[in-house]
């Protein structure tokens, strides 16, 4: 397991302060409707290309579109691109929040 102020590698119980200008959380905890921009990416490196190449990466927004059921899939966006990320994954992306949509 990596660090736990990177975010990366186990799931957090809440937001965390990362700067003194911005407020980080992980993607795993965002509600439905909210928009974010990317801070970091997972660390598996397979999964890092996949979200790379999707044009997903540090500084790009994203909004939540659906929650799955508790544990469940989240549906994202970014432009016109729609995707899903398991829970698992997403808790292990920091994101600020942006607002909602």
């Amino acid at each position: 397991m990596t660090e736990p102020s990177t975010g990366r590698g186990a799931a957090l119980s809440g937001p965390r302060v990362e700067s003194k200008d911005r407020l980080f959380m992980p993607l795993s905890q965002v509600p439905a409707g909210a928009r974010v921009s990317i801070a970091s990416l997972p660390s598996h490196p397979a999964l890092q290309r996949r979200l790379q190449s999707m044009g997903v990466r540090p500084g790009v927004e994203v909004e939540v579109l659906r929650r799955g059921k508790p544990g469940g899939l989240l549906h994202l966006a970014s432009g016109l691109l729609e995707f899903m990320l398991r829970p698992e994954h997403a808790a292990e992306m920091d994101v600020h929040l942006i607002g909602p949509h």
